[in-house]
């Protein structure tokens, strides 16, 4: 018997089957996303095997293990574009970028903020449009920044080497703490960047911009402390959100304090730039 052959080229199963995969709200376990490719592209069961098999080795794909099951996701064991120009990489990864790339080498550790999460593509995105592309900091001197539980600390790498001269990341996680710096040390921002282990409640300085990827309920009960600590003119890159909870945030932020420059959605998330016009409460 002759082995079922799906007709449609295997580049471009594979091409839709990583979009499938990129654009999902759920992750797809191996037998998932072999139903997917018998269904839609009408591969046999050997052949879907040997593409997910194929983007596996190719580090299109990688297995990852959560709450007892086996999934399928995007890899990032290698350089990712997460934006214009963004590319995120694995240090050891070579990475051929252009002079207006910004390449972000990140361990891959238990932090968040690896770039495997929507919120936080959606907050580099949001950090490239305040500091690239809104023109807000483009002859601004002594801009400082200010990374509310930083992770990784891969927001405040992306905003100095995207042009904010000095940052301070903050988290309570200890091991948080220990792979921002780390991650700091190896994109060579030790002079630029600093982690403290603080609750931002303690911090009081004006800073040219916020970053915040955390969800809804800190989002808003931080509100008042980042009218706080915002300079005028000031940005607020805000991640975490999910789309239904986008009025109620925009309620709190807008109705004296901000204005929405910018939001984009990626699945069910959302992130927000913010730039401040009023005056402390």
């Amino acid at each position: 018997m002759q082995p079922h052959i799906a007709a449609e080229p295997i580049d471009n199963i594979e091409k839709e089957l990583i979009k499938a995969v990129s654009a999902s709200q759920t992750r797809f376990t191996p037998p998932a996303l072999e139903k997917m490719l018998c269904e839609k592209f009408a591969t046999g069961k050997k052949q879907a095997k040997s593409i997910l098999k194929n983007l596996v080795a190719k580090g299109e794909l990688a297995y990852t293990y959560r709450y007892g099951c086996t999934f399928l996701e995007l890899s990032f064991s290698k350089p990712v574009r997460i934006s214009e120009f963004i590319v995120l990489r694995p240090p050891g990864i070579s990475y051929d970028a252009d002079p207006e790339t910004v390449v972000i080498e990140i361990m891959s550790g238990a932090s968040f903020g690896t770039g495997r999460h929507p919120t936080t593509r959606l907050a580099l995105k949001g950090v490239e449009y305040a500091v690239k592309k809104s023109g807000a900091f483009l002859h601004k001197k002594e801009t400082r920044l200010l990374d509310i539980g930083t992770g990784s600390g891969v927001l405040a790498i992306a905003a100095v080497l995207l042009g904010i001269e000095k940052g301070i990341g903050i988290d309570i996680d200890l091991c948080a703490i220990a792979e921002a710096k780390e991650n700091v040390r190896i994109n060579g921002l030790n002079s630029r960047i600093e982690i403290y282990d603080l609750p931002v409640e303690e911090i009081h300085s004006p800073f040219s911009l916020i970053i915040a990827n955390l969800r809804y309920p800190t989002l808003a009960r931080l509100f008042a402390h980042i009218c706080e600590i915002t300079e005028p003119g000031a940005h607020a890159v805000l991640s975490g959100i999910k789309t239904d909870e986008i009025p109620d945030l925009l309620d709190i932020y807008t109705e004296k304090h901000f204005t929405q420059e910018w939001s984009a959605i990626e699945k069910d998330w959302a992130g927000l730039v913010l730039k401040k016009t009023g005056q402390s409460p």
